[in-house]
């Protein structure tokens, strides 16, 4: 059921290239939207009948909010993910929360815990919910008496026994889009472990590394959309790695930045008749369910060699590039054009906020 007026939204987003131009490298952007994206949102959410109001990130709207030129906004779609900090993510939506305006996605405080990907595999443990074992090496450790760093943390983790099997894998605990996956990712035995852990420290020394068993397995990106008991599947896609070359597997290779190459390797598959399909789908489902997100978002879920599936990471403010990002493709693929996928992700948000539908 549509509103029964055209919505005053605001569209805030933040821009690879007007981040570019201030000078912050292809690594540092990669999570922001580029033009065409831009273009795209725009020209989908006003096709919904809707006015739009671009807001160019935080550092746009603060200065909006302060002086009380939100008033008009009815509904506010942010796509913005931050620079700086390991809540960034959320940023954006707590000022939102706090200026009482309505809005597209999690809350803050899902956000925020999403994005920060030990705390989440913390809560999916808690809910009995499959992850692989891991373990957090704070920022800033120093070696102590003589014991390696990460040999030290290991043997502290409840997880110590699995811990000690290796190959290991290990990234960012607060990244996305591929962002701190390098070729020594994947460490084979403590030596490239340590190393690995130290590299990435000097790359990201304001925030923990995460260590995990390695899922050798195949990896399936569920999209969901909807929230709580509402929240259905929107489709589920196959991430072919063995096709790529190993040199390609990290975003971080390209100079040109996102436009550069293709985008992950998807085949989006039907659950009918694919039991790790359906496998991935339900499990998707108890991990979005679980943490409480909101509208629109996907879940990544990989097997391990054990032959389980585990969920890999959460996605709630997944990239919306029409023909490119993957929640799009997956729904395009089933026929739904990038403005019915708004549309949908609107009618999701408009469930919390009744009032809207029938404003005068």
């Amino acid at each position: 059921m549509s509103p029964k007026r055209p919505l005053v939204i605001a569209f805030i987003y933040d821009s690879f290239s007007q981040y570019r131009s201030l000078g912050f490298s292809v690594e540092e952007c990669m999570e922001f939207d580029t033009d065409d994206t831009i273009v795209s949102m725009v020209e989908s959410l006003r096709a919904c009948g809707h006015t739009v109001v671009p807001v160019a990130g935080i550092q746009q709207l603060v200065p909006i909010l302060a002086e009380g030129k939100h008033k008009t906004w009815d509904l506010a779609f942010p796509t913005a993910e931050g620079m700086y900090g390991a809540g960034r993510e959320a940023q954006v939506s707590a000022l939102l929360e706090a200026y009482q305006i309505p809005h597209v996605f999690s809350d803050a405080a899902t956000l925020s815990l999403s994005h920060d990907k030990g705390r989440t595999k913390m809560i999916l443990e808690h809910m009995g919910i499959p992850t692989a074992p891991f373990v957090i090496v704070p920022a800033v450790r120093t070696d102590h008496d003589g014991q390696s760093i990460s040999s030290e943390i290991l043997n502290k983790t409840p997880h110590s026994d699995l811990l000690k099997r290796f190959p290991l894998f290990i990234k960012p605990n607060c990244e996305g889009s591929s962002k701190g996956i390098y070729s020594f990712s994947k460490a084979h035995n403590l030596a490239e472990l340590e190393d690995g852990v130290r590299r990435l420290q000097t790359k990201y020394p304001d925030q923990s590394v995460i260590i995990e068993s390695f899922l050798g397995g195949e990896e399936y990106t569920v999209s969901i959309i909807g929230s709580g008991k509402s929240a259905r599947i929107l489709g589920t896609v196959h991430l072919d790695w063995k096709s790529v070359r190993p040199a390609d597997r990290c975003y971080n290779t390209a100079d040109g930045g996102p436009d550069v190459g293709d985008d992950y390797p998807t085949r989006v598959v039907s659950s009918k008749d694919n039991p790790k399909a359906q496998q991935a789908e339900a499990l998707a489902l108890q991990a979005w369910q679980a943490l409480e997100c909101q509208d629109i978002g996907r879940v990544d879920i990989r097997w391990g060699l054990d032959g389980s599936p585990y969920v890999l990471e959460i996605n709630a403010i997944p990239g919306l590039r029409p023909r490119w990002s993957t929640l799009p493709k997956t729904t395009e693929a089933q026929g739904i054009s990038h403005q019915e996928l708004i549309e949908a992700i609107l009618e999701s948000a408009l469930e919390r906020y009744p009032q809207l539908r029938c404003k005068n």
